[in-house]
């Protein structure tokens, strides 16, 4: 199958460079086994060269008016870490161009994909409307707050179906494109890629979420969290939270589920775990001392958050 890597401005270089070296070795592979390629891979953009977000110009593009409709079009993170830098891309000419094209492959047949901040061009272009879709944690916020025609999922690494697929943030790339090469070339390739890149298969990205990151980017969020970051050694009652920022209990929950996709309790348990980590990471304590001081009676009962929260419990 043909696929159109579309290259834009401020792309991610890894993000790029996982794509390009996921259908290189799936080729590559299937060459071992006596196999045709299966795929064409041609690096497109709106000009034939871009610079990317490292500062590197990248040459050798195909321009976009010389494309036919290819069969999968794929969209590369871009190195966006804020909201507001996002907002002006997305509405810069050449960005307004790369969608109305990516809308019209789409329309005409083309498969998509795009993980990270790509995931917005695929938002902006129609596509994700009324679907279930994911996206980089950091920017899920402000994705909910700009798209709220889509669900999104951010407790998988990839959402999608045969026509469109999301990754989530930055390294997700490769999970994202694992994904593909399993549809299109067949799971055993797709697995002995992996092994040939030693790129480990990851179910969800949340487990690598910063709260505190997506905290600070709601003012009243914000707040909660070092509301509760004082209290984690105790037991929390959201109803106090919410009396403590002047809300009601369901205005609360409504806040925290528009910004963050979840409810205050999940936000406690995620503080203490981050927290649990941290203790785990850099002191020397008994599992028990670790419990008490995130706010739980019994190490069993952090034990079991960890491991679902992380799958491990063990000291690295």
């Amino acid at each position: 199958m043909q696929v159109a890597v579309l290259v834009l401005p401020q792309v991610m270089d890894s993000s790029l460079s996982i794509t390009l070296d996921v259908i290189s070795a799936a080729n590559q592979l299937a060459g071992y086994q006596g196999r045709a390629a299966p795929f064409s891979v041609v690096t497109a953009g709106l000009g034939r060269r871009v610079q990317a977000g490292s500062g590197l110009h990248i040459g050798g593009l195909t321009p976009l008016r010389a494309l036919g409709v290819p069969a999968l079009v794929v969209v590369p993170g871009a190195r966006l870490a804020l909201p507001a830098q996002l907002d002006a891309w997305l509405a810069s000419p050449p960005l307004r161009r790369a969608i109305g094209w990516l809308r019209q492959q789409a329309e005409q047949g083309a498969a998509v994909a795009a993980s990270c901040a790509g995931t917005f061009v695929l938002a902006e272009a129609g596509l994700l409307q009324g679907r279930t879709a994911t996206t980089t944690w950091w920017l899920a916020p402000h994705f909910r707050q700009r798209y709220p025609g889509v669900e999104l999922d951010m407790q998988q690494m990839v959402v999608g179906d045969a026509q469109v697929r999301c990754g989530g943030a930055a390294f997700s790339q490769a999970d994202l494109m694992l994904e593909l090469v399993a549809s299109h070339a067949g799971p055993a390739l797709a697995q002995d890629c992996a092994r040939y890149l030693m790129l480990d298969r990851r179910s969800s990205q949340m487990r690598y979420a910063i709260p505190g990151h997506l905290a600070r980017q709601h003012p009243v969020i914000g707040e909660a969290e070092r509301w509760i970051r004082q209290r984690l050694h105790q037991p929390i009652h959201i109803g106090e939270l919410a009396a403590a920022l002047h809300l009601t209990p369901r205005t609360l929950a409504r806040r925290f589920d528009s910004s963050l996709g979840m409810s205050p309790l999940r936000f406690v348990q995620r503080l203490r775990v981050e927290q649990a980590r941290h203790l785990i990471d850099t002191a020397r304590l008994p599992l028990q001392t670790v419990a008490e001081r995130v706010g739980y009676a019994d190490a069993a009962t952090l034990r079991r958050l960890l491991l679902r929260e992380s799958g491990s419990a063990r000291r690295p």
